[in-house]
């Protein structure tokens, strides 16, 4: 986002007379219910996505590439599980969850905002609430030079092939081949790339 864009979005919120109020409160110090609600939020969500951060993970012995490039809110969970190459790109709100199988992502690969991948699901036998049944996972890869955009979903047990692209919104279920251009829900192969 260039600066005057920056500018604008903020001007819309400023016009916002609740976020004014709540911003001239912070800015005084005013140390009202609602701020010390807001402060203690800030705090809380910024300790959860430190410990599910890029950083924490690099701590904690996750397999990272050379120069990855991670925008905020990106969550990582299952460290020990994940594996990123080099050139790995996350934009915003994406999330990358491993439970008991290994997620590797190859070298040159980009998620767009809010994309998801994620290694377990809940079991779906009859008779036991699935919160109550252990997660089944299963592993996913993503090769080499692949573009991922925003808001897809990437499920257990999917190998995307070198070169492809998922579309946004997209949901991907079975495994994509090299070099083609796939989406919808479930992804399907659209073109050859």
């Amino acid at each position: 986002m260039e600066l005057l864009d920056k500018l604008r979005f903020f001007k819309r919120l400023m016009d916002d007379p609740e976020l004014d109020r709540l911003y001239r409160q912070v800015k005084e110090r005013q140390q009202t219910p609602e701020i010390i609600e807001l402060e203690n939020a800030l705090i809380r969500w910024a300790g959860f996505f430190h410990q599910h951060s890029l950083e924490r993970g690099m701590q904690a012995g996750m397999k990272v590439g050379k120069n990855p490039r991670v925008e905020p809110l990106v969550v990582f969970t299952g460290f020990e599980w994940i594996e990123l190459g080099d050139n790995f790109v996350a934009s915003g709100f994406s999330t990358v969850r491993a439970v008991d199988a290994p997620i590797k992502i190859g070298n040159q690969v980009s998620l767009g905002p809010g994309v998801a991948i994620i290694g377990a699901n809940h079991g779906l036998a009859p008779g036991l609430p699935h919160q109550d049944q252990p997660q089944q996972s299963a592993p996913i890869e993503i090769g080499d030079d692949v573009w991922i955009g925003a808001g897809a979903i990437v499920l257990p047990g999917v190998r995307i092939g070198k070169g492809s692209i998922i579309a946004a919104a997209s949901v991907v279920i079975e495994n994509i081949p090299e070099n083609v251009v796939a989406g919808g829900v479930p992804a399907r192969v659209l073109r050859n790339r």
